[in-house]
């Protein structure tokens, strides 16, 4: 007796013997025929063709389009003022209900998404006019920010360089033949204070000793 197994469709979640489905060469999983195409006589899922034909775009944030149009401008301007329709059409995107009504939403925060897109490119918000919706930027020298805060380093001399380039005399080690000859110099003092601390007890006296001892003794 001939057991028919079955399986179920990956995408459509529909049962099918296993005899009906195609396995998938891209991600392995099995599929019924309205689920799959074949692609050079290989079977596809539609799941993976269309990564294919269309592949996933990451995600970007639309005050990127802001922080690029900003570091442009930076190139032959330090002051810009925007209406928020302009901001808008560079953003291609509507700004948030408070960024129309409230001005604290243009402080020059770290850390938000909007802010960053001019913080980060040396821009900061000078002044906001709701009654207007205007806005308006300041470039500033340097980005505030703790990492690019460098110490300037202090310009060397000429004359330390010099200095420090000079090339250093090399000591000259003494030749074999000047050892060899301070070796026997110190040998021939050792011998000659061995010879002296042997005689120095039958030394004769001298006259001015003679005059001051008697024969054997010593004044008390």
């Amino acid at each position: 007796m001939r057991i028919i197994v079955e399986e179920e469709c990956a995408l459509c979640n529909v049962t099918y013997p296993s005899f009906l489905l195609h396995r998938c060469i891209v991600c392995g999983r099995l599929y019924c025929n309205n689920c799959i195409l074949f692609e050079d006589g290989k079977p596809i899922c539609l799941r993976c063709a269309k990564r294919r034909v269309s592949p996933v775009v990451s995600w970007r944030s639309k005050y990127a389009y802001l922080r690029e149009y900003l570091a442009k401008r930076a190139k032959y301007s330090s002051y810009v003022k925007l209406s928020f329709k302009k901001i808008e059409e560079i953003m291609n995107d509507r700004l948030p209900p408070s960024a129309l009504n409230d001005p604290r939403w243009w402080s020059n925060t770290r850390g938000k998404p909007h802010s960053e897109s001019w913080l980060s490119v040396g821009w900061r918000v000078d002044k906001v006019e709701l009654d207007e919706k205007t806005v308006t930027f300041i470039r500033v020298k340097t980005t505030q920010t703790r990492r690019d805060v460098r110490k300037k380093r202090k310009r060397i001399s000429p004359a330390f360089k010099a200095l420090a380039l000079k090339p250093k005399r090399r000591r000259r080690s003494p030749s074999k033949r000047k050892i060899a000859e301070m070796k026997a110099r110190i040998e021939n003092i050792k011998r000659q204070m061995a010879s002296e601390k042997r005689i120095r007890g039958l030394k004769p006296r001298s006259a001015y000793e003679k005059r001051l001892y008697k024969f054997d003794e010593k004044p008390t």
